[in-house]
């Protein structure tokens, strides 16, 4: 029961009607219940997800209390001790299958392969901010366990994030939430615009994404490039989307949480692209891995980034939590690479900032333009690793053969009959189906593209749907009627030969 199935359409009314028929007081005993609804609902053959998360809610809410009694040295003794339990937990599940036959050196079947639980990155993730926000003073301790389990179970975040921050959220849970007919306009707003980007466009990009990827042998030139844009496109749309109905099924349900994009691929640089891009997850590696490995005591008598090499060590610490980014996504070495080739962009970014120095103008249209393009091609070059990880064996060598392949055969009839050939081998055999599926592609990305473009440029960065509220009324349902007819029409589209498009992050 994902957001974009009809299960989810009738489960959530009744979560929010449920919600807000209760007494405050047990607003939270009705999130929690929800929330262990759904995520049964997702568990499929998983049943040790549930008791992995019950068990990491338990021993998480104890020691963040323990933490807090204890003071000096067994504090932070403590708190280590904590953190590194539940980092270990992670590294088991996410690294075992590759990992234990690599260290023995037998085949990869020779043991039983261990399920990732769901959402475990996720929540991981949201529990160590808590855990060290505990230990920092930054927050105390929560006594309330409902609360508590309500806060790491939400099931807006718990399969794909936002990673939200329990300072954040947690005070929002001990506050009575009231009906608001304008704040649940909101939401459904946002549920709107995120089904949009993610079924009418992303589902529809994966189409024939998928098509290509999963038969790269097949292909070359212009083909692989295209795909190579568009599974840039699909990533960030679906991801987008996903994230924007988070966001509104927490906003019906009275919480804020973080918004996680923020138009990146308008971004002139890669600074400014992470600042975009999955901010939640960008900006938690930001505070609990960066600042500790510029600032820490403990660092600065580590080589390569320790202070007697730099004085504080900015570069090596970007670096390192890029490496850990490619190392969270994911357990094969694609992943590794993707998170190199970010840690090249960003350190490479950065030192020729020092060298050149950074204008002090803001750059004109073609100079903004020129940089802007060459973000987006290293980012989508670095993408086919990541999507290769994504592929059942997927290897660095396979990424590698891609990208070269990108370089020869480039023939715009190869690419149109390629183009043709695997759409009617996925979809309908008919080329009229064929030009009606890249006509409606070319509409929605046209609108999705205008849409953020109004975003950046013209509204700073504020969501576009929420601007279509102040429309007079004629225009404003007109663009709601577009974009419900948009949707209708994917889910249409996608009862053809390809199935559904699966969520990329839901395997994190």
């Amino acid at each position: 029961m994902t957001f974009t199935t009809a299960g989810f359409a009738l489960f959530f009314p009744c979560v929010v009607l449920a919600f807000y028929l209760v007494p405050a007081r047990w607003q939270n005993f009705v999130l929690l219940a929800a929330s262990c609804v759904f995520y049964g609902f997702n568990l499929g053959s998983q049943p040790l997800s549930a008791l992995v998360l019950a068990l990491h809610v338990l021993f998480t809410y104890g020691m963040a209390r323990v933490i807090e009694r204890a003071e000096g040295a067994r504090r932070r003794r403590l708190a280590a001790s904590a953190i590194l339990s539940v980092v270990a937990v992670l590294a088991v599940f996410k690294y075992y299958n590759a990992a234990l036959p690599a260290l023995l050196g037998v085949a990869e079947g020779s043991f039983a392969k261990l399920a990732l639980p769901l959402g475990i990155s996720f929540y991981t993730f949201a529990t160590i901010s808590y855990l060290v926000d505990v230990l920092r003073g930054d927050m105390p301790a929560e006594h309330d366990f409902v609360a508590y389990a309500a806060f790491v179970t939400f099931f807006g975040t718990i399969t794909s994030g936002p990673i939200c921050r329990a300072r954040q959220l947690l005070p929002q849970m001990h506050a009575p939430r009231r009906w608001d007919a304008g704040r649940c306009a909101d939401a459904l707003r946002l549920c709107l615009s995120g089904l949009f980007r993610w079924v009418a466009v992303a589902n529809i990009l994966g189409l024939y994404v998928n098509q290509i990827f999963e038969n790269l042998s097949d292909y070359r030139g212009l083909t692989l490039i295209f795909a190579a844009v568009l599974y840039a496109l699909q990533l960030y749309f679906e991801f987008s989307g996903y994230s924007e109905i988070a966001q509104g099924v927490a906003l019906a349900l009275g919480l804020e949480i973080p918004t996680n994009f923020k138009t990146p691929y308008f971004a002139t640089n890669f600074s400014g692209f992470w600042n975009r891009w999955h901010i939640s997850l960008s900006s938690w590696l930001q505070d609990y891995v960066f600042m500790p490995l510029v600032w820490g005591r403990w660092t600065s008598h580590l080589p390569v980034i320790g202070k007697r090499v730099e004085n504080p060590p900015m570069i090596s610490s970007v670096a390192i939590v890029f490496i850990l980014s490619g190392f969270w996504h994911g357990n094969s070495w694609p992943f590794v690479v993707w998170g190199l080739l970010q840690a090249v962009f960003r350190v490479g970014e950065e030192l020729l900032h020092r060298f050149y120095k950074k204008p002090k103008k803001r750059p004109g249209l073609p100079l903004r333009a020129f940089k802007t393009a060459g973000v987006f091609v290293l980012w989508t070059a670095s993408l086919v690793f990541f999507r290769v990880g994504l592929l059942a064996g997927g290897t660095v060598s396979d990424a590698l053969s891609c990208l070269g392949r990108m370089a020869g055969g480039w023939s715009l009839f190869g690419f149109l009959a390629e183009t043709d050939a695997a759409v009617q081998s996925g979809f309908y055999a008919k080329p009229i189906m064929v030009a009606g599926y890249f006509a409606f592609l070319a509409a929605v990305l046209a609108i999705a593209f205008v849409a953020d473009w109004v975003q950046c440029f013209k509204l700073r960065d504020k969501p576009v749907i929420g601007a279509v509220a102040s429309l007079r009324p004629l225009v404003r349902w007109a663009v709601y009627y577009l974009l419900i007819g948009c949707v209708l029409v994917a889910y249409i589209m996608q009862s053809g030969g390809f199935g559904t498009v699966s969520f990329a992050y839901a395997g994190f």
